[in-house]
């Protein structure tokens, strides 16, 4: 069963990831009620240090939002039940076929192509499609540059190091990264093929972006 403490830190952490969204008006209300959801499955396939993870993710996710808002003053868009969903949608279908590596993948790829997507914004350069290379106005989907590339290997490796904390394996760590790095191309790839001509939402690509992420570090982590 889970002890005392952790239901206590998963109690105030929901309490204050809740309040912060509302007064920051970072969710919608029914995206702040499938937040808390999303925290509590994932908290009780986990346990605490993997609701912890899902928890840093939409706080790094939100700071990187902030600071480009910061430097060109834009309007925060709230994030929806959709946003949520594509973001931690393969992340919480890991845990429940009970495959840790894959969690931490998809995990390792949303948050590269979260730090990719929104500081690769404030590179002074124009992005290129990662298909034809082709110069794009800055959030064009499919667009890459190389801010957001270096971007994205530091999402990975974030991932990538608190998994070695947790496991010590070197080989894991260096998985995650390319996880995290290779669920970010397929992301940008999605993009530029579907999500520029509407075929695709931002949802569905997202969430192929992590589950390309996930599959790989499974994959992967099979030749240990």
């Amino acid at each position: 069963m889970f002890q005392f403490i952790e239901i206590i830190l998963l109690v105030v952490t929901l309490v204050l990831f809740s309040m912060a969204s509302i007064k920051k008006r970072l969710l919608d209300p029914a995206g702040v009620l499938i937040a808390n959801v999303v925290g509590l499955v994932i908290f009780y396939l986990g346990g605490i240090i993997y609701f912890l993870l899902i928890a840093l993710f939409f706080v790094v996710a939100e700071a990187s939002t902030k600071l480009y808002a910061n430097r060109k003053p834009v309007l925060h868009e709230k994030r929806t039940i959709g946003n949520i969903f594509g973001s931690s949608g393969a992340a919480v279908i890991a845990l429940l076929l009970n495959n840790p590596i894959a969690f931490f993948g998809a995990l390792s790829a949303a948050l590269a192509d979260t730090l990719s997507s929104e500081l690769g914004m404030l590179s002074n350069k124009k992005p290129v499609l990662i298909t034809t290379l082709e110069q794009v106005e800055h959030g064009a989907d499919g667009g890459v540059t190389g801010l957001g590339m270096w971007s994205a290997l530091l999402g990975a490796s974030v991932v990538a190091v608190i998994h070695f904390a947790l496991n010590s394996s070197l080989y894991l760590f260096m998985i995650l990264i390319l996880a995290g790095f290779f669920g970010s191309a397929v992301d940008s790839f999605f993009g530029a093929v579907f999500e520029r001509k509407k075929k695709l939402r931002n949802t569905e690509i997202n969430f192929l972006g992590s589950s390309a992420g996930a599959l790989l570090a499974f994959y992967l982590s099979l030749l240990l």
